[in-house]
């Protein structure tokens, strides 16, 4: 009690060094506390972006090619459906790749394929045997038109990719799976002479029995031929997913799972990868498709990076300047402790008040602190979401418990260094400290 007593008398006279010790605490413990908070909720930040944006999973057979005509690239949609079942994937769509001949219209002449087929006929060549080699010979019996069933048209095949666009007409959305609808290019449109609201009828080349009519509603401008069998997307049509799976009797060539735990994929990917391949028994290739969320999420992990350099770096500065200071505190005061010593006063005594003369600024400090950080708690989070967009919609919560190990942590310090030095003063004579 007497060294209480003499340590608060002690921080009366010294009121100016205690009163900035203690303002010091108060920012440090504000500082820190903002520094976990931002921290903390950058988790909670992270989680709602991946719930927002989320991340795809596409999956093809391993030796897909891009040839409508070569059945081994499709395979059951109800196999891929049973990986639903897999916890953390929300959702599948798929694309159907089916070749076609016209009924009611013809596809865009291929002048670059009847070119290579005559040089073959004149070198008396087959020109299908590069296709039988490669194991594509299917090619013999295929027909011009490629239809792809997508779940949305700028998804599409090369569609994105190109930068392709609709130049008339309307494209269609998931709104439209239901309704027989095509896209067609602008030169497949010329050649047949369409209109906007015209009906036209393809055939499966290995069943013309196996019709499919549909209503052009849009002309893409993907007008590109190619040299090779049914790869021309002069000649591509594009229809909802639904009329694509029909076409193809519940055959896809690709199905993209997605997953609003982004943080996840890598563990999804294997899910998929072993879940696929033991129900299908071929290999599979699957991509991940995560960069909106990593664009998205980028700075959230700079900011958490910045947090902990700042919790470390104001750690740093904390433990540092509780040593400088009550190391400078005590032997300042060595003629002061000789004075006490020789008046007859215990060391251990002396070592306590020293303690306590350090330990309750600080301590006031770190206090009042957390006093601001509960009263402005509101107001710091309300400036964090305004500084930073990716915490809009989280509610930021201030972490105020930063008190409970910062207090620990300094009176340990405090303690410990206070031992050591007055240990270290009061291993002299009583007359070397006067």
């Amino acid at each position: 009690m007497k060294s209480l007593v003499r340590s608060l008398k002690s921080i009366r006279y010294y009121k100016y060094s205690s009163a900035v010790l203690g303002a010091v605490f108060l920012i440090i413990t504000v500082l820190l506390s903002a520094a976990v908070s931002v921290s903390e909720n950058v988790e909670g930040a992270a989680k709602r972006l991946g719930q927002n944006i989320g991340a795809d999973l596409s999956v093809r057979k391993a030796e897909a090619v891009p040839f409508s005509f070569y059945s081994a690239n499709s395979f059951d949609l109800d196999d891929a459906e049973r990986l639903l079942d897999i916890d953390g994937i929300v959702r599948l769509e798929y694309m159907t790749m089916s070749n076609a001949v016209g009924v009611t219209v013809n596809p865009v002449f291929e002048e670059y394929v009847a070119l290579s087929r005559k040089y073959a006929e004149d070198q008396g060549e087959d020109y299908w045997l590069r296709y039988e080699e490669d194991g594509l010979g299917e090619a013999r019996t295929a027909g011009s038109i490629t239809v792809f069933g997508v779940c949305n048209l700028e998804d599409g095949w090369e569609f994105e990719k190109w930068g392709e666009t609709v130049l008339e007409g309307t494209g269609f959305t998931q709104e439209d799976m239901d309704r027989p609808v095509a896209v067609v290019s602008e030169r497949f449109q010329r050649e047949n002479r369409l209109e906007i609201g015209d009906e036209f009828t393809l055939a499966d080349p290995l069943d013309e029995s196996r019709t499919l009519t549909l209503e052009m509603i849009g002309v893409h401008s993907s007008n590109v031929e190619s040299n090779l069998e049914a790869s021309s997307p002069m000649n591509y049509i594009f229809v909802p997913a639904a009329q694509g799976l029909a076409f193809s009797q519940g055959k896809v060539f690709e199905v993209t799972y997605h997953t609003t735990e982004p943080e996840r994929l890598e563990e999804l990917k294997a899910q998929v990868e072993a879940g696929i391949e033991q129900m299908v028994g071929e290999d599979f290739d699957v991509q991940e498709e995560s960069r909106m969320y990593l664009m998205a999420a980028s700075p959230l992990d700079g900011i958490k990076n910045i947090c902990r350099y700042l919790i470390f770096i104001t750690s740093a500065v904390l433990t540092l300047m509780l040593v400088l200071l009550t190391v400078h505190r005590i032997l300042n005061r060595r003629t002061e402790l000789g004075v006490w010593l020789a008046m007859g006063e215990k060391k251990g005594t002396l070592t306590l008040q020293m303690i306590c003369e350090t330990l309750l600024p600080v301590f006031a400090g770190i206090g009042a602190g957390a006093a601001v950080v509960l009263a402005c708690g509101g107001m710091i989070g309300e400036r964090v979401q305004a500084a930073l967009p990716s915490f809009a919609g989280v509610e930021f919560v201030v972490n105020s418990g930063v008190c409970l190990w910062l207090a620990p942590l300094a009176g340990g310090l405090v303690a410990g260094t206070t031992l050591a030095s007055a240990g270290f003063l009061f291993r002299r004579r009583v007359r070397e400290l006067l």
